[in-house]
């Protein structure tokens, strides 16, 4: 019996792994908790004004009452999707380190969050 071989020494393909960078949960959810190397933050939905996507989906704006943040990575299309039906319950900065160049992967990969409080004008304060 032959046996189906990969593109790969060793005979596999590797596998798409999942960077774990999106949480969602099916119904609508209360806040939106942001985890990158050096903030943690939840924001509630309702404060939530607007979000948008880049046209090569790598960056991901998400534009709170009180806060601006911007989302950079890989296939961020589900961050924006799932943020724009409030069904995103954490976006978390991925260990991008951990996957190698070329790597496939399914799931958008975040590898930079940044979290920037607005003034009173909705201004984000640089």
């Amino acid at each position: 019996m032959s046996e189906i071989r990969g593109k790969y020494p060793g005979g596999e393909s590797p596998r798409p792994r999942d960077p774990g960078c999106l949480v969602t949960h099916g119904v609508p959810t209360v806040c939106l908790r942001l985890q990158s190397h050096r903030q943690r933050i939840a924001l509630p939905y309702a404060l939530l004004l607007r979000t948008e996507l880049s046209e090569d989906e790598t960056n991901c704006a998400i534009v709170f009452a009180t806060h601006e943040i911007s989302v950079r990575g890989r296939h961020l299309h589900g961050v924006y999707l799932s943020v724009s039906q409030a069904q995103a319950v954490q976006i978390s900065v991925g260990e991008s380190a951990s996957l190698a160049e070329g790597s496939t992967v399914f799931g958008p990969l975040v590898t930079d969050i940044r979290i920037e409080p607005t003034d009173e004008s909705g201004r984000a304060r640089r």
